[in-house]
């Protein structure tokens, strides 16, 4: 029960990475709000939270998210920004429009997220932000521009934001997993043409030769919010398989 008596806020918690940590979060003690443009009420009520519909690119929404979660139950004291989107194609291949609406929710959404959680984190006395990057903030591969651009911008705003609030009791780190088995990814394997050889593709870079599981991810966010990484801020946790190690 490393979350107990904390309030979190899990975006892109409908399914995937963010619904594998709201149920961890839970099981440590944590009361979940889980955020999402895909309702996953029954999950919430399941896990003893509560849903909000919310998109994280539109302002009004997030800090709508923030205000209600207060109201409800009093503090914030955890923020995850896991909500993300990713589409294939080189720089050429991006439209304007492509481009915007990724960096909308990558990007603007983890900015909303974190100036919208802050103040509500500074009034209880401190907090913790993890956004969820990726191995492609921290390397290039092909095909993937804007999402390596955003995943890269993740980084440095955590960073950014870490300095800024550290005195205001607030700890953010970034969470860089690898290739991991989720919906999302089936779908980048069935949009490439050739599910099976971009799946063997994905294990081959890894040093470990298999993708992630996101329960594993969900234990690493454990970490980061809980006082096991009290003494951490500014840093990313990479969780790779070792893709980033040669």
């Amino acid at each position: 029960m490393q979350l107990a008596g904390r309030t979190a806020i899990v975006t892109g918690a409908a399914r995937g990475l963010g619904l594998a940590i709201a149920q961890r979060f839970a099981q440590e003690g944590a009361t979940v709000v889980m955020a999402d443009v895909i309702d996953a009420t029954e999950e919430a009520e399941k896990l003893g939270g509560r849903y909000i519909r919310t998109d994280v690119s539109d302002e009004a929404q997030v800090a709508a998210l923030v205000a209600e979660t207060v109201d409800a139950y009093g503090r914030l004291d955890i923020l995850v920004n896991n909500a993300g989107i990713e589409f294939a194609a080189t720089v050429l291949d991006t439209t304007v429009d492509q481009w915007d609406r990724l960096m909308s929710v990558n990007m603007r959404g983890v900015f909303l997220g974190t100036k919208h959680a802050v103040p509500a984190m500074t009034d209880g006395g401190g907090g913790v932000i993890v956004n969820v990057a990726s191995e492609l903030g921290l390397v290039g591969d092909a095909g993937v521009a804007a999402y390596c651009a955003s995943k890269g911008g993740v980084i440095q705003l955590t960073k950014a934001t870490a300095i800024d609030h550290a005195k205001a009791g607030i700890r953010v780190n970034a969470l860089c997993p690898g290739p991991v088995a989720t919906d999302l990814l089936e779908e980048v394997f069935r949009a490439s043409g050739d599910p099976e050889g971009m799946r063997r593709k994905f294990e081959e870079l890894t040093l470990l030769g298999r993708l992630g599981r996101p329960d594993e991810v969900a234990a690493s966010a454990v970490f980061l919010a809980s006082d096991q990484s009290s003494n951490m801020t500014g840093a990313n946790l990479v969780l790779d398989g070792g893709w980033t190690a040669r």
